[in-house]
């Protein structure tokens, strides 16, 4: 009887380990986690007062597409997204709202972020900024 308990306890704990042990490839934030190559940005809602005072306030599509050009979503605790645009690297924070919406604080302010297509090598979101600015993120993998 004391073999059939403790063989029954080492089999309760082995499964209830294997089940608890899942990886998480489901929610938003594993499907986003990771380097994407930044393809372009569609930018609309910059004043034409903006981009004069500020020429990296532009208006229209730019196309990027070098490998030094990528957004990293860091797997760390502190939820931190780096974003590389030719050269220039910032540091922001990321959090995750619903499961397909997530803000991103970055030198341009609050991105309120909703996301319009995520696969396994193709990720398209747009980022609304001060409800007016909009931007339009195409990444891949």
């Amino acid at each position: 009887m004391k073999r059939q308990i403790a063989l029954l306890s080492l089999l309760l704990i082995v499964t209830s380990t294997i089940i608890s042990c899942k990886k998480d490839t489901t929610s938003l934030k594993a499907q986003m986690m990771g380097r994407w190559q930044l393809n372009r940005i569609v930018t609309t809602g910059y004043t034409a007062d903006a981009t004069l005072k500020d020429p990296t306030k532009i208006n229209g599509d730019v196309t990027y597409g070098k490998t030094s050009d990528y957004v990293d979503y860091k797997s760390n605790n502190d939820d931190q997204v780096e974003i590389s645009l030719s050269g220039n690297r910032t540091i922001g924070t990321y959090q995750i709202i619903y499961s397909d919406q997530f803000t991103m604080e970055l030198n341009d302010g609050n991105n309120f972020c909703m996301v319009n297509s995520l696969t396994g090598s193709q990720f398209q979101f747009t980022a609304t900024i001060n409800n007016r600015i909009k931007k339009v993120y195409y990444l891949s993998r």
